[in-house]
């Protein structure tokens, strides 16, 4: 995974306070706000309407907290997405996932998981093309 970010954070000083108010629910334990969000600030209009989404993905759907998180960890990994991996590791290792488990959506070893952890997708996760910047969705089987 690459090492330095391709993109930095915007720093805090240079947001609009309607961007600062609405990312003050996300901000980590010592007040700083999380880095995929100062990340995503470089376009002010278009964060704020992403948190509506991703608020749905993390936390207003119906699928089951472990199976969530392999996907996302699935593809982190695919798109090599270190800050996202590293992130998403910690929650799923509090929504009870097993270190091996969390490595068989790195290495796509799915065959070891269990029907629960890979029942909310059909078939893996799978990258639609060799393109970096492609898409990742649910396998067909």
């Amino acid at each position: 995974m690459p090492e330095k970010p391709r993109l930095q954070p915007v720093d805090e000083a240079d947001l609009q306070e309607k961007t600062l108010a609405s990312l003050a629910p996300y901000r980590d334990q010592d007040g700083r706000i999380h880095t995929i969000w100062a990340t995503l600030a470089h376009h002010e209009d278009a964060l704020r309407r992403h948190l509506v989404f991703s608020n749905h993905v993390l936390g207003k759907n119906t699928l089951p907290l472990p199976s969530r998180e392999l996907m996302i960890l699935r593809i982190a990994a695919l798109a090599q997405a270190a800050y996202e991996w590293d992130h998403h590791v910690r929650i799923a290792r509090r929504a009870g996932l097993a270190d091996d488990t969390i490595l068989a959506a790195a290495t796509g070893a799915w065959d070891e998981l269990d029907d629960l952890d890979t029942g909310s997708c059909s078939a893996p996760p799978t990258r639609s093309s060799s393109d970096r910047a492609s898409t990742t969705t649910c396998g067909s089987g």
